[in-house]
């Protein structure tokens, strides 16, 4: 699979998305990952330079990324 963004929001200062993990959006996780490839699901609370990363899962195979993605209405 390409490398996708899809994200829905959840209310007005949380979004959760399921994409790579960029190095940035890393850092605001703040959690050293052994494994970064594939896709990951995560939670972004707020914007910018305040924003916090919470990952909660790591999805690595494509019909799991198509499951989730139709499973939680992302776009």
């Amino acid at each position: 699979m390409d490398e996708f963004y899809f994200s829905v929001n959840i209310d007005a200062n949380r979004t959760l998305c399921l994409a790579p993990l960029t190095d940035r959006r890393l850092a605001m996780a703040g959690q050293e990952l052994a494994d970064t490839s594939g896709y990951f699901l995560f939670e972004q609370h707020g914007e910018g330079d305040f924003a916090k990363v919470e990952i909660l899962a790591h999805v690595v195979s494509d019909d799991a990324v198509s499951r989730l993605r139709c499973q939680f209405n992302m776009s």
